[in-house]
């Protein structure tokens, strides 16, 4: 085999390493890349779920204050016209106990 020869085949397969090496690093930098942007991608779905969870809470606190509150409002409505109730039949026991002193 001539010296041209030789020295074309050492090129050739100097130059296959250095693809080999380069598709490597290559293939090597789109897994980075792509890892990378996963990462991105599951801190922005993160926040996305942190931000809806936020809104569902507050949404909720706000129903459970209108409901308390309204709760609040029904069973001071109950309270007062128990206190009625009770000053009438007070009324009503008062003038009992006046006419059984007075009649006897």
């Amino acid at each position: 085999m001539s010296m041209k020869a030789i020295a074309d085949v050492e090129a050739a397969e100097a130059q296959a390493r250095q693809l080999k090496a380069d598709a490597a690093q290559k293939a090597k930098s789109a897994a980075a890349e792509a890892e990378a942007q996963g990462r991105k991608a599951l801190e922005a779905a993160r926040q996305r779920a942190a931000e809806e969870l936020r809104t569902l809470n507050e949404k909720a606190d706000g129903r459970i204050q209108a409901a308390a509150q309204a709760l609040l409002r029904e069973t001071e409505a109950q309270k007062d016209r128990l206190r009625t109730q009770g000053e009438s039949r007070l009324d009503q026991a008062a003038r009992q106990i006046a006419e059984r002193i007075v009649n006897g």
